[in-house]
């Protein structure tokens, strides 16, 4: 079975290609199995999608896409990111850092325990990079724990903010505007300059929670 038997393949501007079409853990480890090779520039993931991008000049268009749809399913074999233990993230639920969770209480009929259980009980994956640099977005939450985004955003979310959102978990790496509800702090620094990789989180990593208290 080739790769365009089982998703769309299709060009998406001069050097890009569009995946999308098949089960979101199939497409990760085909994604995850697309960057561990050399012959595209980069994949970069979507919520439902990926999109690999190659070099113009090694390939033309309808080479490229011909590569790519011929590709075996192979490439549906759990990559290296798949295969990572998850990464374990501290998080810190006190008042002082979970600056939503009494209202998320409220609105949900859960007490705040209750919410920061689901939370630290959730298998959660990194689906995607975006917004500003470094942000995470996470999919695993329990289906009772979807909220809207804040009808007014933040100006400031500080750095290391955990936030909900549509269904969605999602990590502030530096501060800066948002609308997500915040429900507690990631104790360590989600970006460090001095780090070979600076931002902690990546495409496809898996996480868990763990509860600790800060004094």
């Amino acid at each position: 079975m080739k790769l365009a038997d089982r998703f769309m393949v299709e060009l998406l501007g001069d050097d890009c290609i569009r995946i999308s079409g098949a089960a979101v853990a199939e497409l990760r480890a085909v994604s995850s199995n697309l960057r561990n090779s050399e012959d595209w520039l980069a994949v970069v993931d979507g919520i439902e999608d990926c999109v690999v991008q190659f070099d113009p000049v090694k390939y033309l268009p309808d080479e490229a896409l011909g590569l790519l749809s011929g590709l075996t399913e192979d490439m549906l074999v759990a990559g290296s990111e798949e295969l990572e233990e998850p990464l374990d993230l501290a998080v810190s639920f006190s008042q002082a850092d979970a600056l939503d969770l009494k209202d998320i209480s409220a609105a949900l009929s859960l007490s705040e325990d209750e919410i920061i259980q689901r939370l630290v009980s959730a298998e959660l994956r990194v689906d995607m990079m975006g917004f500003t640099p470094g942000f995470a977005y996470m999919s695993g939450l329990d289906d009772s724990m979807s909220v809207p985004r804040l009808k007014t955003p933040r100006q400031n979310v500080p750095a290391g903010s955990l936030g909900i959102a549509g269904g969605k978990c999602g990590t502030y790496a530096l501060a800066g505007p948002g609308g997500w509800s915040i429900v507690g702090r990631v104790v360590s620094p989600l970006f460090d300059p001095e780090r070979e990789n600076p931002f902690l989180l990546k495409n496809g990593q898996r996480v868990r929670l763990k509860r600790v208290d800060v004094r």
